[in-house]
């Protein structure tokens, strides 16, 4: 049985409550047909990723709008521009080959050039920018160069069969077009797990240069874009 507005909108709150990495009561949540839109503030740019996620988790949402703002406690110092880099390049050179990527900040807005070899490193270099203090937004303006050119057949043939090894895809649900190593993934899915599951199959296979997620989230009675 389809949960309410008022149903997700509860269990939404709970877990925003929940999650410790989240201050919740800075955080409001209004639903409408299963579209939960988040408000508020929080300290840092991945506190902000995390309410979305956890949004998303809940059962029945079909669109997630996060609107949170990053504000940094009045208490701690404000990182500038070069702290901030400085964090950013270090965290990097920690976790992922870095040797083309560019860091870039200005007014704590994280801007990142340059290129990785594999797709997922992309969005890695994203979720590793995010936690720096002090972050309030991030360009991710990363291209992908493969070291190697895989036809898009072969692409296409690998994501087809990641996603059927993933329990929680349907095959069926999901078309795969590839064109000059962009993915285009588009149909209908139960749920958000589903979409992950199906966009990531697309993210960390070999050759990939970029994923367009044209998946919808079917929702009782309709069916409406998903924006991840």
């Amino acid at each position: 049985m389809a949960l309410s507005d008022e149903e997700i909108k509860k269990q939404a709150v709970d877990g925003l409550y929940w999650d410790t990495r989240v201050d919740a009561a800075k955080v409001s949540v209004q639903v409408e047909n299963g579209r939960v839109i988040l408000t508020g503030t929080v300290p840092g740019y991945n506190v902000r990723m995390r309410a979305a996620e956890d949004a998303w988790n809940v059962d029945g949402v079909v669109w997630v709008e996060n609107r949170i703002l990053v504000r940094p406690p009045p208490a701690v110092p404000i990182a500038s521009d070069e702290d901030i880099k400085e964090s950013v390049v270090r965290a990097l050179a920690e976790d992922l080959e870095t040797a083309d990527i560019r860091v870039l900040v200005n007014d704590a807005t994280v801007v990142l050039e340059g290129s990785v070899d594999e797709y997922w490193k992309k969005s890695e270099a994203e979720w590793i920018a995010c936690r720096a203090r002090g972050v309030c937004d991030i360009e991710n303006k990363l291209a992908v160069a493969p070291t190697m050119s895989i036809m898009d057949r072969a692409i296409a043939d690998d994501v087809r069969a990641a996603n059927e090894r993933n329990r929680n895809v349907n095959i069926g649900d999901v078309d795969i077009t590839v064109t000059d190593g962009v993915v285009t993934l588009s149909g209908s899915v139960p749920n958000r797990a589903a979409l992950r599951a199906a966009v990531n199959a697309a993210e960390f296979t070999r050759g990939v240069v970029d994923v367009v997620d044209e998946l919808a989230i079917e929702a009782p009675g309709e069916r409406v874009e998903a924006v991840c």
